[in-house]
């Protein structure tokens, strides 16, 4: 049976989990930890925005918007990196991972605020739990470290890798907000979202209406490759030219597009924000990339992971992407 193909496509949400092979434990002791520090790290370094995660002992789940359409590129990264960590502490050998991981499209307007709860509350739709009352099961929920929900009900332990927007369904009064998501969370405690589960099974490919599940397979089918293993499809991609990139960062820096081409550290900082913008959002190779700035082709990664550890040239590289998305053709 072939397997399905994976849609991409700018700012397209998704319910992404993975497996340990064989249905085995991928986490034990600080593992967590370990795959938290790597889930930010790769969130800053491909530009998708996470809102919501919940890692169990052998599988966890992600609900991730991905601008650059890329979520393949993210995973591959992800999951690449936290399996080599696993094989060499734990001495385990071949894979961590039971194949590849799973996604599926996720109507925003109606359903980003189900599949949130949905996956806040894995961890106490166990077997474990089945006897508990709603009030313990809440309890157990809320000490649970290993999600992101106390950061949706708690300010407090709000993590920055975590985008909260979702909270804004609840008004612009983030403490009023947090409270009715903590109840819109609890009414689920006992018994599950009946609407979300039929759109969960409904479809193979995405989690919405009929209609949203009708339009995602229509477009699967007018692209599909007659072949026995179906591979990702990537539909229309809007992109940045490299001129327009350079124009944006010539005015944001005052210095001239041709010092931001030439080799060396003329435009200073500019360079390095054109670099990470073109990363995001101009669709080529890095190879491509690295010519057009005049770096060597490792230094296009290098680059982009400075960036990430500088929270005042991220800012800068976030606000010029919102005005050149835009742009994008």
């Amino acid at each position: 049976m072939p397997r399905p193909p994976r849609i991409d496509f700018p700012d397209a949400l998704y319910h992404v989990t993975s497996r340990g092979n064989g249905r085995a434990a991928i986490f034990f002791s600080d593992d967590r930890q370990r795959f938290l520090a790597q889930l930010a790290q790769h969130l800053h370094l491909t530009g998708v925005v996470l809102y919501a995660y919940v890692l169990l002992d052998n599988h966890f789940h992600l609900l991730a918007r991905t601008p650059r359409a890329n979520l393949s590129a993210f995973m591959q990264r992800l999951l690449t990196s936290y399996a080599l960590y696993a094989r060499y502490k734990h001495r385990r050998a071949g894979h961590v991972f039971q194949g590849r991981f799973k996604a599926k499209l996720v109507e925003d307007e109606t359903y980003l605020l189900a599949v949130t709860r949905y996956i806040h509350l894995n961890p106490i739709k166990i077997a474990a739990c089945r006897g508990l009352s709603g009030r313990q099961r809440l309890a157990r929920l809320e000490r649970y470290p290993w999600s992101s929900y106390r950061g949706y009900v708690a300010a407090e332990k709000a993590e920055e890798f975590v985008s909260y927007e979702v909270l804004k369904e609840y008004g612009r009064d983030q403490g009023v907000a947090r409270r009715l998501y903590r109840a819109y969370t609890a009414a689920c405690l006992t018994e599950d979202d009946g609407p979300l589960r039929e759109a969960m099974a409904a479809s193979r490919y995405s989690i919405g209406s009929a209609a949203f599940a009708e339009k995602t397979e229509a477009r699967i089918e007018q692209r599909r490759r007659n072949c026995v293993q179906d591979g990702d499809l990537d539909l229309p991609r809007r992109t940045v030219a490299l001129e327009v990139i350079d124009a944006a960062v010539s005015r944001r820096y005052g210095v001239e597009a041709a010092a931001l081409r030439t080799h060396g550290h003329h435009a200073g900082q500019g360079k390095t924000v054109a670099v990470a913008l073109a990363a995001r959002l101009a669709n080529v190779t890095c190879r491509a990339i690295a010519e057009h700035y005049g770096v060597g082709s490792s230094a296009v990664a290098a680059i982009q992971r400075r960036v990430a550890g500088r929270p005042e040239v991220m800012a800068v590289v976030e606000s010029l992407s919102r005005q050149l998305a835009k742009k994008r053709t």
